[in-house]
This record gives C-alpha cells, sequence and structure tokens, in this order.
C-alpha cells in the first residue's frame, strides 16, 4: 500500500481530524511505547523474583502486568480510534520507550520491589508529562489517562509499602 493511501486510510477511520487527530498522535503513541516497555520489565520482574517474599510479589506483579497490558490495549485502541496505526513494533518500542531497563538475571524480592516502583513511578510521570498537552485538547484521551494513572499509581503505593 503506497503511503499517500495509508495516510488517507488512517484519516478515514478517526473520528477526529485536524489538530485533534494529530494532537492525540504525539501524546498517545509516546505513551504506547512505554507502556509496552513498562509491561516488558514487569513480566522479567515476575520470572526473575527470587527471596523469602517471592510468592506475594511474585502475584503483584502478574496483577500490575495485566492492569498494563489492558492500558496498553486502551491506549492502541485510541489511537486506532482518532486515525492512526497504533505503532507496537518490537525494535521501536526498544528505541523509542523512555522506560528504563532492568539487570538481567535473578533478582532479590526487595530489589524487585524497588525497580518495579521506580519503573511504575517513571511510566505515571511520563504519562503525566504528556496528559498535560492533551487536557484541553481532547477531553476523552484525557480522561483515559486520568484512569490509567490511578491505577498505576495505586500499585506505586502498593510496591512501597512492601518495602517499609
Amino acid at each position: 500500500m503506497a503511503v499517500a493511501s495509508r495516510e488517507a486510510l488512517e484519516i478515514s477511520f478517526g473520528a477526529v481530524n485536524g489538530e485533534l487527530r494529530e494532537k492525540n498522535h504525539q501524546v498517545l503513541q509516546p505513551i504506547l511505547f512505554d507502556l509496552i516497555a513498562y509491561a516488558r520489565v514487569l513480566k522479567q520482574l515476575h520470572w526473575n523474583v527470587i527471596g523469602p517474599n517471592f510468592r506475594p510479589i511474585h502475584l503483584h506483579l502478574d496483577e500490575i502486568y495485566g492492569e498494563a497490558e489492558e492500558a496498553t490495549d486502551l491506549v492502541a485502541e485510541r489511537l486506532s480510534a482518532v486515525g492512526h496505526s497504533p505503532n507496537g513494533r518490537v525494535r521501536d518500542v526498544a528505541s523509542k520507550s523512555e522506560i528504563g531497563d532492568i539487570p538481567e538475571g535473578f533478582t532479590r524480592d526487595s530489589e524487585v520491589l524497588l525497580l518495579a516502583e521506580h519503573r511504575t513511578k517513571q511510566v505515571v510521570e511520563n504519562i503525566r508529562a504528556h496528559m498535560a498537552d492533551i487536557e484541553d485538547v481532547d477531553t476523552v484521551t484525557a480522561d483515559l489517562l486520568h484512569q490509567i494513572c490511578a491505577d498505576l499509581e495505586k500499585h506505586h503505593w502498593m510496591l512501597q509499602a512492601q518495602r517499609v
């Protein structure tokens, strides 16, 4: 498919047009990259946690992962709804996500909590930074991002509470 016809197809799928369409893309695509990377980090920690608190942390990470995957899907579907093809390609996620990686191998439970807490805070901060750009432009997208932030902030708090 030619680039021009691909662009026309994306625009035709969009529920919004013009500046609203473009602003949504500028806000949502970086968030999508970060959410995909964040989910992978959580799963890597989930697979590699060791220590006396293995089970509750292992289960909690699965819960957060499930919500991160749901948020990823919501953001990707919102991108589609506003007329943009969501980009979740591996090479682009790896090069464009702002979420930091984690060490390789088995990781002590206390370190897993710290890493998960820091990555959760990082993704929330990134979403909030982009959210400020859409607040007065598209309340539907802003509402979606508000809920994602609220869910992730809850998990950030829970991760912190386990480290005390």
